[in-house]
């Protein structure tokens, strides 16, 4: 049997309208009737309508994230950051996983509009224009993360530069002698994935070096992606192998490294390898991973800190977006290369 306000009034001889005054802590309620009514419906085991009363407040207080997937290592903290925030600040979060699948993506968005969040942090995967439309026409203020954006609307958006990211990897490389280095890259409708590509594309560029499409591999975004883009990579003559492999993502280094040994190679000695995101992981593969360290908290803490700010704003046409700058960490999966020729 569900309880009801009128059986928690029923049970104490009050009013209706008393007992919801005191639930809501209204300033007109005594401390001592307050308490009576709490510990009466804790008894009963009242339970109350939050869709009614997120109505009637305008507000359900959750937020609605959605990640690409939350299996990869580089989201955990992005999400504990944001869930951090949200509670400090009396909202609670409703975590949708999309997979990297645009379909999925957009099924979450919908349920998530019709379960009235205030507000949406999303790490797109599908159209980025076309979920901009939705969010604006259903009146729902949204945060984009992990994107540079590209529209000709505006967005609030906080993102790391990977394009930046990407060339000071390269510049790494060639600074170590390396002069035949691969991209093994994401899908290239991803924005994170075209934007690491433009790195790669200006760091070769601007030390003269050409750009062979025999070393440009695509892949998803995980450990088998790397694996199988990598075999690729190494399955030519050996004049035409890379001497070093730039990863999109640590998570494709590591298929990278598996596919390395396999094939009888040696990391650094015969091929550098540069991962990124800086996954805690990545401190521990053999040897350890030089990777791009993406500013994984504070992706999350300005995000959910802007979507706040938005939602407590007056005029909420103004948007922002925030630029992070990622850094290189150096460890043992890089080395000079000794002959340039090869």
């Amino acid at each position: 049997m569900k309880i009801r306000i009128k059986d928690i009034a029923k049970h104490l001889n009050i009013s209706e309208s008393t007992v919801s005054r005191a639930l809501s802590n209204h300033p007109r309620i005594s401390e001592k009737t307050r308490k009576t009514v709490y510990l009466a419906a804790k008894k009963l085991n009242y339970r109350p309508n939050l869709v009614a009363k997120s109505l009637k407040l305008q507000s359900t207080k959750t937020i609605g994230l959605v990640i690409c997937d939350i299996t990869n290592p580089f989201y955990p903290d992005i999400v504990k950051n944001i869930e951090n925030y949200a509670n400090k600040n009396g909202f609670n979060i409703i975590l949708c996983n999309s997979d990297y699948e645009p379909e999925k993506e957009l099924k979450y968005m919908n349920i998530l509009i019709g379960k009235r969040v205030d507000g949406m942090i999303i790490t797109p995967t599908g159209n980025v224009s076309l979920l901009s439309k939705i969010l604006d026409q259903s009146n729902v203020p949204f945060v984009y993360i992990d994107i540079k954006p590209s529209l000709r609307r505006s967005v609030n958006c906080v993102y790391a530069d990977q394009e930046y990211g990407a060339y000071i990897a390269v510049e790494h490389l060639i600074q170590q002698g390396h002069r035949k280095i691969a991209l093994v890259n994401g899908p290239k409708n991803n924005s994170p994935c075209l934007q690491v590509y433009k790195g790669y594309q200006k760091g070769m560029r601007d030390h003269s070096l050409p750009i062979h499409d025999n070393l440009l591999k695509t892949c998803n975004l995980k450990s088998d992606g790397g694996y199988q883009a990598t075999r690729a990579l190494l399955d030519t003559p050996r004049n035409e192998k890379p001497t070093a492999i730039l990863y999109v993502s640590d998570t494709t280094a590591m298929g990278g490294y598996e596919a390395i040994e396999e094939k009888g190679f040696h990391i650094p000695a015969e091929i550098s390898v540069v991962g990124y995101d800086d996954i805690p992981e990545s401190k521990h593969f053999f040897p350890p991973l030089t990777t791009v360290a993406q500013p994984k908290s504070e992706l999350g803490e300005k995000g959910i800190s802007l979507l706040m700010d938005t939602l407590n704003a007056k005029n909420t046409r103004k948007k922002k977006i925030i630029r992070l700058i990622p850094k290189l960490i150096l460890r043992g999966s890089t080395s000079r290369l000794e002959n340039n020729n090869r």
